[in-house]
């Protein structure tokens, strides 16, 4: 049997069921309501839901096929009046009949000593690092990842696909201590301040960018793609013990904000290079990070934004960060929103499609149960953050200093050949300088060439013929 495309809707007395069944014989079809419970069937479709509220078959009841959207509309009335019935987007977890098929049921899946979400969301604090037992209480054998540290030793087998999608050279064999210390290394070495001060002072790509206002999908229907993924994701649920339900958050974040930083700088028209630049820029994703507090989630996220994306502006990662805090506070089906175009894009980004299997796709199914308090909390704590040049730790304030005051001592020069003479001297990444390239360009490149090779005061407005040539 087909589960066709549907969708629901409410007001305060009825519940409207739209099912699309266009190869379907309309005199053959069955519909029945009672309680929680909604089956249709129609040859060759079949659905049924486990709904949020009680539906009940009265005379008020009714159906009807409209032949020129191939569709049936049925009309399901509310037990009790004006009754709200909670996530009707979730389509997924509508789906999953209610109590157990089978006596050795795979629709539950138990990662550690669980607790549930009500229980437990009062108690985080994401900001207060926790201690992951198994970097220093396991060998590093034992070294798991993926969606609630599921997965180990894929490596073995998936060596050659997997080391085209992360930057971690051999994650079975390594604890998360160990895999972060390694990714602050590589981030520290690849970031090119030469890059970073060119889109400092040419703002002229960047200032759109950061201007540019992302727009809200709050109450639009889900689309015929999204339907199609969310009607055909598994019907799961993943009983997290508490860290692993804190780490999971957090991870979500991180995803979350490299979605928001590929949107924003393509202006919600995605590239061939979206999915790269989610991947690289999450830290989940590129290194199998397991996140500890929502503060080891932003540094990482702005170390990376500025040091791999085509655009690299500390300006556009605090609007990043702006609208994750939108998203999560708008709730799960904005978030899953997200997820899902994620999914699409890795989908069809081989072999990027591996980080499906091991994050993406089990998020789009644990999000459509998590809970909208802790997001909305995540919301609140992002927001609340007061993030700073120096939380980046890769001298960025230093870096500017020192250009502006190249700047400036250009500026006061009395000899405009001198000041020719010295530009002819400068170099971009060793490389003879274009008569192209601005002045401001040029002199941000010696800036970086100055910072990563100097030892003098970066204060200092007194430059030595040395330091300007190369």
């Amino acid at each position: 049997m087909i589960t066709p495309r549907f969708k629901l809707s409410q007001d305060d007395n009825y519940l409207f069921v739209t099912i699309h069944a266009p190869f379907s014989r309309v005199s053959d079809a069955e519909i029945y309501m009672d309680g929680t419970d909604f089956r249709f069937h129609s040859n060759p479709y079949y659905v049924r839901l486990n709904l949020p509220g009680e539906i009940i078959e009265n005379d008020e009841a009714k159906a009807h096929f409209d032949a020129d959207t191939n569709e049936f509309k049925i009309t399901c009335p509310k037990v009790t009046k004006g009754t709200y019935f909670q996530g009707l987007d979730m389509l997924s977890s509508l789906l999953k009949p209610k109590g157990k098929r089978g006596v050795d049921s795979k629709d539950i899946e138990v990662l550690g000593e669980t607790c549930t979400e009500d229980d437990s969301e009062s108690d985080f604090d994401w900001f207060v690092e926790q201690k992951v037992e198994t970097e220093t209480d396991l060998p590093s054998s034992s070294s798991r990842y993926g969606f609630g540290l599921k997965h180990s030793g894929l490596f073995s087998t998936l060596a050659e696909e997997l080391h085209q999608v992360v930057d971690v050279k051999n994650p079975d064999n390594q604890s998360v201590a160990e895999r972060r210390t390694e990714r602050l290394e590589q981030e520290k070495s690849e970031f090119n301040p030469e890059h970073y001060l060119a889109d400092f002072f040419q703002t002229d790509m960047i200032d759109p960018l950061v201007h540019y206002q992302l727009p809200s999908r709050v109450g639009e229907e889900w689309t015929e793609a999204e339907t199609n993924l969310l009607k055909n994701f598994p019907n799961k649920d993943f009983l997290l013990d508490h860290d692993q339900l804190q780490s999971t958050y957090l991870g979500l974040v991180d995803i979350l904000l490299a979605y928001c930083y590929d949107t924003r700088i393509t202006m919600s028209d995605p590239t061939v290079e979206s999915a790269w630049a989610i991947a690289k820029i999450s830290g989940t994703l590129s290194w199998l990070e397991n996140f500890t507090s929502i503060r080891q989630v932003v540094e990482c996220f702005l170390r990376r934004s500025l040091g791999f994306p085509l655009f690299r502006s500390f300006k556009l990662s605090l609007k990043a960060i702006e609208d994750a805090c939108c998203i999560l506070k708008e709730g799960r089906t904005s978030v899953l929103r997200c997820f899902l175009q994620i999914y699409q894009l890795f989908n069809k980004s081989d072999p990027r499609y591996l980080l499906n299997q091991l994050y993406i796709h089990d998020y789009c199914v644990w999000i459509q149960k998590s809970n909208d308090e802790t997001l909305a909390s995540l919301s609140e704590s992002l927001k609340s953050m007061e993030l700073t040049k120096e939380d980046v730790n890769l001298n960025l304030v230093d870096l500017e200093r020192a250009a502006i005051n190249l700047m400036c001592n250009s500026d006061d020069s009395s000899e405009e050949s001198d000041l020719e003479e010295q530009m002819a001297q400068l170099t971009l990444k060793k490389k003879p300088v274009l008569s192209a390239i601005p002045t401001d360009l040029q002199v941000a490149a010696e800036a970086a060439r100055m910072i990563s090779s100097s030892e003098s005061d970066l204060d200092s407005d007194d430059v030595s013929s040395s330091e300007e040539s190369d």
